[in-house]
């Protein structure tokens, strides 16, 4: 299929909204409204489920103190501490169960499917959460630190057994917007009917330059190519105690 020389005259809100998103580090001191944050989140459950099970919770914090211990739990990230809310995206299959229940029957465990469905189910919501709070003018950024101790955040916030927090997402009024970063080249993640045979050595080349060029330009350059930090940071496996947690908190990833 031949690709279209350009994209740039299709456009609409929601595709705007995307291409300037950036996750946001630094809040004002204003608060966010309580009927904000329902508003968000209740757009957010329109996002798709699979089969209508609406595997996911969302728990709201305001509490300083609470905010505090899962700022830590997440690896020291004070942005959690400033930001007006922070939302805890849980993958739940405690309510499941529960619904099943109702329906006469009972929640099947042991297998990969249901967590996969759950986990899956939380991220689609959680981003379009973040999309719901962006078109109106709020910043924030998604916490994938919230894995790094389930148990002490499932206590932190009273989760029951099949409930965790796939991740985190700060909300609040931005102290300022970085510019959304380059993404890599349509070329490289878009197939056309089949996996097609990429020339990853270019594009990748290519990509290093452009985000070292936004680094530049935003103050933030530190001479590691992008390729590099990846090599850097994911060459071992992370969170190798995690497959356990989560199965002591109700979740098969077998």
């Amino acid at each position: 299929m031949d690709q279209p020389a350009s994209t740039d005259h299709l456009s609409s809100a929601v595709i705007d909204c995307l291409k300037r998103r950036a996750s946001v580090r630094a809040f004002t001191t204003e608060p966010v409204p309580d009927e904000m944050i329902e508003a968000v989140l209740n757009a957010a459950k329109h996002a798709p489920t699979s089969s209508n099970l609406q595997a996911y919770s969302f728990v709201v914090v305001r509490d300083t103190d609470t905010k505090a211990i899962l700022a830590e739990l997440a690896g020291g990230q004070q942005h959690i501490n400033e930001a007006s809310v922070m939302v805890a995206i849980c993958a739940d299959i405690n309510r499941l169960g529960h619904v099943i229940e109702i329906g006469g029957g009972s929640l099947a465990h042991g297998h990969l499917e249901m967590s996969l469905v759950a986990v899956i189910d939380a991220a689609l919501v959680g981003m379009s959460a973040s999309l719901a709070a962006d078109s109106l003018g709020l910043g924030g950024c998604m916490i994938g630190g919230m894995r790094n101790d389930p148990l002490g955040v499932a206590k932190a916030l009273g989760l029951p057994t099949g409930v965790f927090v796939a991740f985190g997402m700060t909300l609040g009024w931005p102290a300022e917007r970085p510019p959304s970063k380059p993404r890599y080249a349509d070329e490289g993640l878009i197939h056309w009917e089949r996996y097609e045979a990429k020339p990853l050595d270019i594009l990748t080349a290519n990509y290093n330059a452009d985000l070292e060029a936004q680094k530049v330009t935003t103050g933030r350059a530190d001479g590691v190519p992008w390729a590099e930090r990846l090599a850097k940071g994911f060459s071992q496996p992370k969170r190798t105690e995690l497959k356990a947690v989560l199965s002591e908190l109700g979740f098969d990833f077998e």
